[in-house]
């Protein structure tokens, strides 16, 4: 197991991710960088992400030979871990970790020469959100009632994204994938997919090898869209 093997922990830090980036060429494969708290943590596009006590903020470094399907990886590791416990998130492409529609996690990969940090946040057992964050934000707390030890989660996580990261090495992309399937909330349903300046409305049919989502417009043309932000009708 490499994941975990190595560990910088803070109370409060800016950001797991940046202070990830200070490591890249002393640490070895597998540290985690892990805070009780962040102050200046983002999401992907630069979104800015609520990261106070109860959460799991944490950001690891790899050396993937191929990065395509890593984050679509960690969030079937994380799903994984919390249905341990007996809790059912969703995965809606291509980083959100959702329940009852609202997030409650998310994955942000950024990519640094031949490394990678995968940063993964979890709203465990935080118990409110700010005003501008109800309406799509959650917990597990506040979807189940269930307060989480921190620690048997952040354990977990590690081992099951070990696990996930090892397959991608032995090239099994469809297992893991077939993974994704059993967890993603987006097979079958309408989907509108924004990218820049182009959209792409229509139904989810599966994800292909390379992690695009394969959706079938109105008119029955089959589009493969790589990247982009997906609204779940």
């Amino acid at each position: 197991m490499i994941i975990g093997n190595k560990l910088y922990y803070f109370d409060t830090i800016s950001s797991t991710n940046d202070y990830a980036k200070t490591l890249l060429y002393e640490a070895p494969e597998g540290t985690v960088v892990l805070a009780d708290e962040q102050t200046d943590a983002r999401g992907r596009h630069g979104t800015s992400w609520y990261s106070p006590p109860g959460g799991l903020w944490m950001s690891v470094l790899l050396q993937p030979e191929k990065t395509t399907l890593l984050s679509i990886a960690a969030g079937v590791a994380v799903c994984s871990s919390l249905h341990t416990f007996g809790i059912t998130p969703g995965l809606k492409w291509p980083n959100d970790i959702i329940m009852n529609r609202k997030k409650i996690g998310g994955i942000l990969t950024e990519i640094v020469d031949n490394n990678v940090i995968v940063g993964i946040g979890v709203n465990l057992n935080i118990r409110s959100f700010p005003q501008d964050l109800r309406d799509i934000a959650s917990s597990v707390f506040l979807q189940t009632k269930k307060h989480l030890d921190k620690k048997m989660v952040f354990d977990l996580v590690c081992r099951e994204f070990d696990e996930y990261y090892g397959m991608l090495k032995q090239n099994q992309d469809r297992d893991i994938l077939s993974k994704w399937r059993d967890y993603t909330v987006l097979l079958g349903q309408q989907v509108t997919i924004q990218a820049g300046d182009a959209t792409v409305a229509g139904k989810v049919l599966d994800i292909g090898l390379n992690g695009a989502l394969i959706v079938m417009r109105s008119d029955g043309q089959i589009e493969h869209v790589s990247t982009g932000v997906c609204h779940l009708h």
